[in-house]
């Protein structure tokens, strides 16, 4: 476990941040600062999604930042990482399982210089730098999508493109439940707080990602399906050309076939132009079947 402690520049609180405690850890920092047991749990539980509780000592979040350079399954523990936030008007307990500079390392500088002066300021700006976390992302799904669809419209799709088709649409549909969380935290700060221009800020980020999300997750959506239908047209083109072959070899085949019946009585098998007629025969049979096929369109 790696702790390390915060005084603002003003003295007006003082922050704790927590890099992977376990259970006995966790119970000391508890006893110190009365935080609820129950939340504490929570804490320690990889796939807790997000959610907000108010208490009378401390309030407690927790949030997921996406793992945008390092997401490579397509469940809620691989894709993402908790992060978890105990405060008060004077204390911000922060407690999270892998270490994150971007976010808590420019939050120390905020600190540090003076221009985080309130525990909601600092709070603030760690929601901000989460939610940077799925602009990043999208971004990515975004490029992601695109990508796919070129390579399918060029014809290059493969069986590990599917697999990488379905990993976007689980990761995409993921993140947006994940945003649908987040945003019920935001709406909770936003009814508790006092209205600021960094906490609207917030506000419409989560509104745009939101939105963003729900469009990536039906593009996503949309390319399952268009490459089925993809798939689809590969297989009518290709049963098309079976069934002109077949069309116009069976009734070859036929004249075949009765001609290679063994009977003596056939008295075509002993006349000079048989071989010659037949052959005639089925080139007249050949163009019959091509010139209504052609008049069909089917050609």
């Amino acid at each position: 476990m790696e702790i390390t402690e915060h005084i603002s520049k003003n003295g007006q609180f003082t922050w704790l941040d927590i890099t992977a405690p376990t259970i006995e850890e966790l119970t000391e920092v508890s006893k110190r600062y009365s935080l609820n047991n129950h939340n504490l749990l929570d804490c320690l539980e990889p796939d807790h999604l997000p959610k907000f509780e108010e208490d009378d000592d401390f309030n407690f979040i927790i949030l997921r930042k996406v793992l945008s350079n390092q997401a490579k399954g397509n469940n809620i523990h691989s894709l993402s990482t908790k992060i978890a936030i105990f405060y008060n008007d004077k204390t911000i307990v922060t407690i999270h399982r892998l270490p994150q500079p971007d976010v808590f390392g420019s939050c120390e500088q905020l600190v540090a210089n003076g221009k985080a002066t309130t525990v909601n300021q600092l709070l603030l700006k760690i929601i901000a730098k989460v939610q940077m976390s799925y602009t990043d992302f999208a971004q990515k799904l975004n490029h992601q999508i695109d990508s796919f669809e070129t390579r399918l419209f060029a014809r290059k799709t493969t069986l590990e493109s599917i697999e990488s088709l379905y990993m976007l649409k689980r990761r995409t549909g993921l993140c947006r439940r994940l945003l649908l969380l987040t945003g019920e935290v935001v709406s909770a700060l936003q009814h508790r707080q006092k209205k600021s221009n960094e906490l609207q800020d917030i506000r419409d980020n989560q509104a745009k990602l939101q939105l963003y999300y729900d469009q990536l997750t039906e593009d996503a959506i949309n390319m399952v399906s268009t490459y089925m239908s993809y798939n689809a047209q590969k297989t009518n083109e290709v049963m098309k050309v079976l069934t002109v072959f077949s069309a116009f070899f069976l009734p070859l085949t036929f004249i075949v076939g009765v001609y290679g019946m063994n009977f003596d009585n056939m008295p075509e098998l002993r006349w000079k132009y048989g071989y010659l007629m037949i052959i005639l025969v089925m080139i007249f049979v050949f163009v019959i079947i091509y010139s209504w096929f052609k008049k069909r369109r089917w050609l």
